[in-house]
């Protein structure tokens, strides 16, 4: 789901609910009778195990998965950034003057919503590149964000440091940050 659109998300998670409430409900079924008996304490806490392990994934499950996202596909961003930089890409889409659809890495994204990323180059050769994380539904969307431009940097570290936005706003690493608009 981390790699879908808002309203197929709302779709999937809307089943995946009620499959794992239809799963849950056999599963206390089974644990907690043994033909109208009561099974041992092992088999309850189990249960009370994994229905607790489910919920809390439930909660930080998209944040985790943005983390290991972000780490285990840095290295693939940095090529990427290269090529860009290098000239081996471009904006390649009709209606957008920025927007580069990458068709070499299919799946999973490098950037969510189609595998577009955002490319928007300053007259003096200053990059920012933008690989999205959620691409918003109706008005906003956060994405990893590379930059080479000064005045970006400074933008996006003054957003990193205000206390209304440090939970959705993080310096990654040097030029690389992880933002929400």
């Amino acid at each position: 789901m981390y790699y879908s659109s808002f309203g197929l998300v709302f779709i999937i998670m809307m089943l995946y609910i009620a499959v794992g409430v239809i799963i849950t409900y056999f599963l206390l079924i089974v644990a907690l009778s043994d033909n109208g008996k009561v099974r041992s304490k092992f088999h309850i806490t189990r249960v009370v195990l994994i229905i607790l392990i489910g919920t809390l994934t439930l909660f930080w499950g998209p944040d985790l998965i943005e983390k290991i996202d972000w780490h285990l596909r840095k290295d693939t961003r940095k090529e990427i950034v290269y090529k860009v930089m290098s000239g081996e890409l471009t904006p390649n889409m009709v209606d957008s003057n920025s927007g580069c659809k990458l068709d070499s890495w299919k799946f999973p994204p490098i950037s969510n919503g189609g595998n577009i990323i955002s490319i928007d180059k300053t007259p003096d050769n200053k990059y920012k590149i933008e690989f999205y994380i959620n691409n918003g539904f109706l008005d906003h969307y956060s994405a990893f964000v590379y930059t080479n431009d000064p005045k970006e940097i400074k933008e996006l570290d003054e957003r990193t440091l205000s206390p209304l936005n440090m939970d959705t706003n993080k310096k990654l690493e040097e030029n690389w940050y992880r933002v929400s608009y």
